[in-house]
């Protein structure tokens, strides 16, 4: 699966570490990229799934920090 970029629904929830159930209803829901190619078998771009994975990232306490630190320093 490493050197595949196209994933099925059931190699995508392994990737992901879903199950196959919770990734279908993402579909439904549209809150996943996807691609049905011919209307029935649902599939996904390697990629997508990484950048969905990775969006909406949390700083860490430290990077949180720092921000309130340089925001002080501007004021």
């Amino acid at each position: 699966m490493e050197n595949k970029n196209i994933l099925t629904l059931k190699e995508a929830a392994t990737f992901m570490g879903i199950s196959s159930s919770t990734l279908y209803k993402m579909t439904h829901r549209r809150t996943i990229p996807f691609y049905k190619p011919n209307g029935k078998l649902i599939f996904f771009k390697k990629e997508d799934l990484i950048n969905w994975m990775l969006k909406n990232r949390q700083d860490t306490i430290e990077e949180l920090i720092k921000q309130h630190e340089t925001r002080d320093e501007r004021q």
